[in-house]
């Protein structure tokens, strides 16, 4: 069987001498041979088809774990596994909608490409907030794990607020610190304000949240999903222009669930 040095079959196949390692990495496109004197890799020329596959995958810009669950499937099962993959990614592209809205009102421009008209800067509500005081976890998250997070850590805050004696209530809130979303993790902070004298204890951290002028978009439970959302932030991000801010951007879920009222303020601290 004649071989090919990783070189040529790059030429051949048209994938870059830098994703060629990577594929061999995850184990997407092992070389046939590798050379133990050199460290050279080879392939086979009946790899080329493979390699060609994953070239046309990721020019659809599928994730390397996905691929290698394509190139998993028997032939009868690939069909299947494509099309759901790609009806998936159609609807997450279609919902990025108010996204792009954020950007354009980031960069001064008229964000009217996909905008929803469900809030607008006529929503914004300023009031004083007065100092409290908070028990707050703070931690990186991608966005999958967010909301299963903020809830362990809500539960986490109210049972040791609970069990140190201090008064609390349904209210908390959620500070993004670092964006969330596809290229960011945070960090975020979920805190509970309290009254009462409390120690801290463990990775519980306890701290004083100064009197400050918030503003905010009230959004019903209706409302409080991806990508509706989005829209409140972008009416947020649109009266803040020209305004100064003063810390984090966040969710304050002032009282408990209910399907038909407002749940929760997307809001900004302002001065």
């Amino acid at each position: 069987m004649s071989e090919l040095a990783i070189g040529e079959f790059a030429r051949r196949c048209g994938l870059s001498l830098k994703a060629l390692r990577l594929y061999d990495a995850r184990g997407l496109l092992p070389p046939v041979r590798v050379d133990e004197a050199t460290g050279y890799r080879f392939y086979s020329p009946e790899q080329l088809e493979r390699a060609h596959t994953i070239a046309l995958l990721r020019r659809l810009d599928m994730p390397l774990t996905t691929i290698a669950e394509v190139l998993a499937q028997p032939p009868e099962g690939v069909g299947a596994t494509l099309r759901g993959w790609w009806r998936e990614r159609r609807r997450e592209l279609s919902e990025r909608g108010p996204e792009v809205d954020l950007v354009l009102t980031s960069l001064g421009a008229d964000a009217s490409l996909h905008a929803t008209g469900r809030f607008g800067v006529d929503d914004v509500v300023v009031t004083d907030q007065p100092a409290r005081s908070v028990a707050s976890l703070q931690q990186n998250v991608v966005q999958d794990d967010l909301v299963a997070t903020i809830m362990a850590d809500v539960t986490e805050l109210r049972g040791f607020l609970g069990a140190a004696g201090a008064h609390f209530g349904a209210e908390y809130w959620v500070l993004f610190h670092g964006a969330v979303g596809f290229d960011g993790d945070g960090p975020v902070e979920v805190c509970v304000p309290y009254e009462g004298l409390v120690a801290p204890a463990g990775s519980v951290h306890l701290r004083h949240e100064p009197s400050h002028r918030l503003a905010y978009v009230p959004v019903t439970a209706a409302d409080c999903r991806y990508p509706e959302i989005i829209a409140a932030y972008v009416a947020l991000e649109t009266w803040l222009v020209g305004r100064e801010t003063a810390g984090a951007v966040r969710e304050v879920y002032p009282v408990p669930w209910s399907d038909d009222a407002v749940v929760v303020h997307v809001a900004q601290p302002i001065r």
